[in-house]
């Protein structure tokens, strides 16, 4: 039940916006499939990526061979968090289109700040089979980056519910 009540945070909080936050230079042509900030490659679907917020993005290609138009969420599954002074931790999730324009999809919170959960953010029929999904961690409070926040997220992915 635990769970339930964060997959539902989620999807509250990703239908405020869906403001286009124009170009940025993420990534491009010859970029690895999923890149995190330290520009490593995933090896597989059951990579972990460790954020931290001295390395707070991960950037994931969309495979186009499963992605399809119909997809109405990204799926974001927080593993473990370590936040011991419970500061505030939100992430962000944008969609970089080929090219190269950002869209904002929504954001979602951890309820209690270290808590894990599988949360889901509405793509807004913005996201096609190409380009890629960012994902940022971000804290408001900035002794966080003192006190050592990571979050170990999973491969994220486009679901239809």
């Amino acid at each position: 039940m635990r769970h339930l009540r964060f997959y539902c945070v989620g999807i509250l909080s990703v239908f405020a916006a869906g403001a286009d936050c124009g170009t940025g230079g993420h990534g491009g042509n010859g970029s690895p499939a999923v890149t995190s900030s330290d520009g490593k490659a995933a090896e597989s679907a059951d990579t972990v990526y460790h954020l931290t917020l001295d390395k707070p993005t991960i950037e994931q290609a969309i495979d186009s061979t499963v992605a399809k138009e119909g997809n109405k969420f990204v799926r974001v599954e927080v593993s473990q968090v370590t936040n011991p002074a419970k500061h505030p931790l939100s992430f962000e999730v944008r969609y970089r289109s080929k090219t190269n324009v950002i869209t904002y999809l929504g954001s979602f919170s951890l309820y209690p700040a270290d808590n894990p959960g599988k949360f889901i953010v509405a793509t807004q029929g913005k996201v096609k089979a190409e380009g890629a999904i960012i994902l940022t961690l971000v804290a408001e409070d900035k002794a966080a980056r003192l006190d050592g926040v990571r979050a170990d997220v999973k491969r994220l992915a486009l679901v239809e519910r």
